[in-house]
């Protein structure tokens, strides 16, 4: 949202505007994102797509598989990674690695998400508050955001005439209610840390004045509806291709005829009574549902294996789409690396201000994905290591003993040496014939 100047009475104009609009363009796309995610109402939605009393004889399918997709492929903080800094700032990092799968996640999901950081008094550590719904205020002057509205409370958690909205800009921080009223926080309603203690994270470069950017929840969103709507009917044509529909034929409308199955059914002249199943192909709509998931995973750098064909893929395709995932986590890893130097010198402003000072010193290193290899691969990728110079023995047994000391490996080794050391054959001076040793005997 562009505004002129950042006076009290633009701010709250412009929470009000956003209020009202609350549902228009990029926000209601998030939410319907955000709604697939944590699965909700997603058995409402697939109902959109059928008559009610279609219905009546096959439950609507509401599958989650946007949180399984979206939790597959964004995995950088999977591990997590090695931060050198001053031990003090490490312990005050409470739950950050947790906060960040959730940052990494939802970024993929929405493309754009806002972290604030602050320090939580009680428990004396840092701590992060995800935003995926807030509203970026600019001025014309200024491509990046010179402040933040967001409510207290995510929809739902609080009555709409109880909710409160929280804004931050670099000089100023203070609540207002849906009415314009302010609810101070400080006596000035000044900003303590002189800068906004909130972290930007896109899942794409920004282009020009675009803030807002497109995550994979709309595309991953959309594809989950059409499994669902799918899944439905799979549901329906099992259903009336199994039990059929009745169909009687050559009789009078007010003629009344009674079904029983426990009885001889006598039809008058010219009749005929049958039960017909409705054509249609139930393995056209169950590959339509492989379909639109393969697809959907394929973008989102991916592999599906189905229980009937989990082992039908070529051991190099498979490595392919191993190495394209890779790259795509690789990318995501630089990302998020200028992100945790930028949260980095942030949490030293907050700490700074809450009488904490630790030194400047920081780095990260992010666990490099593992690319399953055949054991052909893993031979030859050990052996070349091995001829340049790159490893040794026991870089091996650490590899695929962890658990092993040094001293456990050596002892390993030395044992492998003795048994595996050639006998030397005696020369043909010192060896006898089993004749000449019996004549000689």
């Amino acid at each position: 949202m562009i505004i002129q100047d950042l006076s009290e009475a633009t701010i709250i104009g412009s929470i009000k505007d956003w209020i009202n609009e609350s549902h228009v363009n990029e926000r209601e796309d998030r939410i319907n994102s955000m709604n697939y995610y944590e699965g909700v109402n997603l058995e409402e939605e697939t109902r959109k797509w059928f008559d009610r009393n279609a219905l009546k004889y096959a439950p609507p399918m509401a599958v989650n598989i946007t949180k399984k997709l979206i939790d597959s492929r964004f995995i950088a903080y999977k591990s997590a990674p090695e931060r050198k800094a001053d031990e003090k700032y490490l312990d005050l990092l409470g739950d950050l690695d947790q906060d960040m799968v959730e940052a990494d996640r939802l970024t993929g999901l929405l493309g754009s998400i806002a972290m604030l950081r602050y320090y939580d008094e009680d428990r004396e550590v840092l701590d992060s508050h995800i935003l995926t719904d807030y509203e970026p205020l600019f001025v014309p002057s200024n491509p990046k955001p010179v402040g933040i509205v967001y409510p207290l409370f995510s929809h739902g958690e609080a009555k709409e005439s109880e909710q409160e909205w929280v804004y931050w800009s670099d000089e100023a921080h203070f609540k207002i209610l849906k009415g314009g009223e302010i609810i101070h926080v400080n006596d000035q309603d000044i900003n303590p840390f002189g800068v906004m203690p909130i972290l930007w994270s896109h899942l794409y470069p920004m282009m020009g004045n675009e803030w807002w950017r497109t995550g994979k929840g709309i595309m991953v969103s959309n594809a989950n509806q059409l499994y669902n709507v799918f899944g439905t009917q799979l549901s329906l044509g099992n259903m009336y291709q199994s039990l059929g529909q009745s169909v009687l034929t050559g009789i009078d409308e007010s003629s009344r005829i009674k079904l029983d199955v426990s009885k001889m059914l006598v039809l008058p002249e010219g009749a005929n009574y049958q039960i017909v199943s409705p054509s249609g192909s139930l393995n056209e709509i169950r590959e339509n549902m492989k379909w639109v998931v393969e697809t959907t995973a394929h973008a989102l750098h991916l592999k599906v294996k189905w229980g009937s064909d989990a082992g039908s893929t070529s051991g190099e395709h498979q490595r392919i789409l191993e190495v394209d995932l890779t790259e795509a986590i690789m990318a995501d890893f630089e990302r998020w690396r200028k992100f945790e130097k930028q949260r980095f010198d942030l949490d030293r402003i907050i700490l700074e201000t809450n009488g904490i000072n630790v030194s400047d010193e920081y780095s990260v290193n992010f666990s490099e994905p593992h690319i399953p290899l055949s054991p052909q691969q893993e031979r030859e990728e050990w052996e070349w290591k091995w001829a340049n110079g790159l490893a040794t023995k026991k870089d091996w047994f650490r590899h695929y003993n962890p658990d092993m000391d040094d001293a456990e490996i050596d002892q390993e080794l030395n044992e492998i040496k003795t048994e595996t050391t050639p006998i030397e054959p005696e020369s043909p001076t010192q060896t006898q014939t089993l004749v000449e040793r019996l004549v000689n005997a």
